[in-house]
């Protein structure tokens, strides 16, 4: 899993750096959440981190996706 979130890290930091402004946002907006997941998963996620990833699973777990009581990270 940790290689997969670092291709995407560096998938989304080469967007910023090839495409100037013109995919910033987007780009930003990936790079958060692949960066908060990389922390959760190594057992380093902030109080940040650990919020967005509740919020997600809860919508997750709202459209039956995950489980009641698990995760999506775990």
């Amino acid at each position: 899993m940790e290689k997969f979130v670092a291709g995407k890290i560096n998938h989304y930091a080469n967007m910023i750096v090839n495409n100037k402004d013109k995919a910033d946002e987007l780009a930003i907006g990936e790079l958060n959440f692949y960066m908060a997941f990389r922390r959760m998963i190594k057992g380093e996620g902030t109080t940040q981190d650990k919020g967005m990833m509740d919020a997600i699973n809860d919508v997750l777990q709202h459209k039956g996706l995950v489980e009641n009581g698990k995760t999506f990270y775990n």
